[in-house]
């Protein structure tokens, strides 16, 4: 055993002199500079020190058998906020306009020949007794009213007619929407669209006032069939903006100049500013003999504007009606009605009021109408 110990002291001892006899230190690692890796770190004394982190190589974990491709970010991956349009294809729209060879009164010939004067046509006379009560009743109603008011009332037999102011122009508010919407369904049913194309409801089509579609997400879908009942039932302005992006005005005005209604053709604006009552009862006509045809298009007009919510002057009369309302407040005040009155002598009756739907306004117009119906168009 002391053998043994004697022999390690002296390879320790032989060792070290062979280490102090060496005349240069051994050479450092490599190490990388601070900017390729360092980590700055500051000692309780406040002055700093590079430290470096040594990353060793640790086990390589073994390849999958399937590795999955990277999925590269794109635009189909983010949340879709702007819905692409469909596209109107467009083509000749065959317009039916009706003839009025056969009538008594033409609806096309009214003129105001007379300002604020009460005008008679056809088979009502002035003198009966009955007519002459109710044209007074009217006249004493305009005469307390303050404000602009036209009206026309037309059978729809051609056989009589009356008419208040019949040329004078009014911003039309929704009442508009009722030419337009007879494209839109003449279109569908001519094969240019199909009543089940969808659109995405989106921040650009928001519009203030009636309806409900405004409310709802943007991004809800909404075919063209539900957007016609709603710009008909309720008026909903979002489904006539809708609409109107979709089918564009470049048809509608065409159609609209084949009836004779230049006033009516729309622009960049979706509201007509120089609407008459005998233009907007030309609409009515027209609407009234596409009804006839019973097609699938001319019944979802019809059920979608007959006996609807947001009546005007309608509301006051007892007979089955199909109409459109419009009003509007502010600079371009109206209050204005266009109808078809399902009487034993269906007629068709537009009103146009320059206020703002004020209670006293909605008597005036409600009252002239009951009238009308009661004692000249029955």
């Amino acid at each position: 055993m002391v053998r043994k110990a004697l022999a390690l002291l002296l390879v320790f001892a032989f060792a070290a002199c062979l280490l102090a006899s060496c005349g240069e230190e051994p050479a450092s690692p490599s190490l990388p500079s601070p900017s390729e890796g360092a980590e700055s770190s500051v000692s309780s004394d406040g002055s700093s020190s590079v430290g470096y982190v040594i990353e060793l190589p640790g086990e390589i974990p073994s390849e999958p058998e399937s590795v999955p491709p990277p999925v590269e970010s794109s635009e189909e991956t983010s949340e879709v906020v702007s819905y692409p349009d469909p596209v109107f294809p467009g083509g000749e729209l065959e317009v039916p306009v009706n003839p009025e060879d056969d009538a008594k009164v033409q609806l096309y010939s009214l003129t105001q020949t007379e300002k604020d004067a009460l005008l008679t046509y056809g088979d009502l006379d002035p003198a009966d007794p009955e007519t002459a009560e109710a044209l007074q009743t009217i006249q004493n109603l305009l005469d307390g009213y303050n404000k602009r008011v036209s009206f026309c009332a037309y059978a729809l037999d051609g056989s009589r007619a009356i008419a208040y102011n019949c040329e004078e122009k009014y911003f039309s508010a929704c009442t508009v929407k009722a030419g337009f919407l007879l494209y839109c369904c003449l279109a569908i049913e001519q094969g240019l669209a199909s009543k089940d194309e969808v659109m995405y409801y989106q921040e650009k089509y928001y519009h203030v006032g009636s309806g409900k579609i405004k409310d709802s997400p943007y991004g809800t879908p909404y075919t063209l069939e539900y957007l016609i009942k709603e710009c008909l039932r309720i008026s909903d302005n979002v489904a006539y903006e809708m609409l109107s992006a979709y089918f564009g005005h470049t048809g509608y005005n065409e159609m609209i100049d084949t009836l004779g209604l230049e006033r009516l053709r729309l622009g960049s604006s979706i509201w007509s500013y120089s609407m008459t009552a005998r233009d907007l009862a030309i609409i009515w006509r027209e609407l009234y003999f596409y009804f006839q045809t019973d097609t699938e298009m001319a019944k979802l007009y019809y059920d979608s504007c007959t006996n609807t919510p947001f009546n005007y002057a309608t509301v006051y009369l007892k007979e089955k009606y199909s109409h459109k309302s419009g009003d509007n407040f502010g600079k371009n005040a109206v209050y204005n009605d266009g109808a078809i009155i399902w009487a034993d002598r269906p007629y068709v009756i537009a009103i146009l009021n320059a206020s703002e739907g004020e209670p006293a306004d909605e008597a005036l117009v409600g009252n002239i109408v009951k009238c009308i119906n009661d004692s000249l168009m029955k």
